[in-house]
């Protein structure tokens, strides 16, 4: 999978741009605030139909404009296909070859693997930022997830309506629990089946993850998952998940706390609730790793995701690292671009530093140089 050029118009701060790329490494290079980022972004958009900036379309526009566009050429195995995105302010407009698609049917033929300054704060942060990571991952490898994804959130934000209108009563409280009570089984089978993906996601992946964090590391390094529903480890060795094992406990935890949800007016249970733990020598690694550390394990995360896509649709991903070499340190860095020329992915790199050409030499490259919204 390769991006062979870049249509972009009223873009961000580009005005207008045709961009032909070389089939291995791109390297944006400028001094910040230029609109190298923006480049990735419109790349992502197509493969993603977000930004991984979430930003809101207007943000997406140029300023004094209605409307922007972002279009790409892609060469799959040895076929063209053209994505294009109209972005309005209230609505982003898809077409693949011309004809007007949904965003899940790019993902069948178009993935991308992003990883930002903002992805290495990942570990750290609060579990939903390493649910927002799981379910990415997830969809990336499994276009079909977009719809489980899309349809449970559907699905809590009704259910959390009902129940903040019970407890406001702006319904007849009655008629809310009878809603609610017709809601739930759908509401327990999609909560299940997304939990279920996850599991498995990170059943796979873990391997590659291990393997990566220890060519990082360049020393042994016990690196575990664990993925906790009501503080039950469902990644545990011991633990055979299952569809009908996971409804259960839903549903018995639902029973559980059907008052608490009541009188807080909020969903208590379902995977967004669900606590996703990386293990650094058997250490959470949220209190017990540096920041180094930490960006290592994004770093695996993100490499094993790669490896992983690779095995199971036996392609690459395209690759946008955005300004994260940077952000690496010497033995970090190195891995990385040690990874980068061993994977035959397509790779978009944006940096200020005028030497990484240098480090990263690869056949079939090319070095763009952003300044203003325009490629000198």
């Amino acid at each position: 999978m390769k991006m062979s050029r870049l249509h972009v118009k009223d873009f961000r701060n580009f005005k207008e741009l045709n961009i032909e790329f070389a089939n291995r490494l791109n390297i944006f290079i400028g001094d910040n605030g230029q609109g190298k980022s923006n480049l990735l972004e419109a790349i992502a958009l197509l493969a993603l139909n977000d930004s991984f900036r979430y930003a809101d379309n207007d943000k997406l526009i140029s300023i004094g404009q209605n409307s922007a566009l972002v279009e790409g050429l892609l060469d799959r195995n040895g076929l063209d296909y053209k994505v294009k995105m109209q972005i309005l302010k209230s609505r982003k407009n898809v077409t693949w070859n011309e004809k007007k698609v949904t965003q899940g049917n790019v993902r069948e033929h178009f993935s991308c693997v992003v990883f930002s300054p903002e992805s290495l704060s990942f570990i750290k942060e609060a579990h939903d930022e390493r649910r927002t990571l799981i379910d990415e991952a997830l969809v990336s490898i499994d276009p079909g997830s977009a719809h489980l994804v899309t349809d449970f959130r559907k699905a809590l934000k009704t259910r959390n309506k009902v129940l903040k209108d019970y407890l406001t009563e702006e319904s007849d409280k009655n008629t809310s629990l009878s809603v609610l009570e017709s809601l739930n089984p759908l509401y327990l089978k999609l909560s299940a089946e997304l939990t279920l993906r996850r599991i498995k996601l990170l059943k796979h992946m873990m391997s590659p993850i291990q393997e990566a964090m220890r060519a990082i590391s360049k020393s042994p390094v016990d690196i575990l998952v664990e993925y906790r529903i009501s503080g039950t480890n469902y990644l545990d060795s011991a633990m055979s998940a299952s569809f009908e094992k996971i409804y259960d406990a839903l549903f018995q935890r639902q029973v559980e706390l059907h008052v608490a949800e009541l009188s807080s007016g909020t969903s208590l249970v379902g995977p967004h609730k669900h606590e996703i733990v990386f293990l650094y020598n058997q250490k959470d690694s949220r209190f017990y790793c540096s920041q180094g550390q930490q960006r290592a394990l994004i770093l695996s995360f993100k490499m094993a995701q790669i490896v992983y896509y690779q095995k199971v649709h036996e392609a690459y991903p395209i690759l946008l690292l955005d300004d994260v070499l940077s952000e690496l340190d010497f033995v970090k860095r190195g891995a990385l671009i040690e990874f980068l020329q061993k994977i035959k992915t397509q790779i978009f790199l944006t940096t200020t530093d005028l030497h990484l050409p240098e480090e990263l030499r690869m056949e079939e490259s090319k070095v763009f140089v952003v300044k203003e919204g325009f490629i000198a």
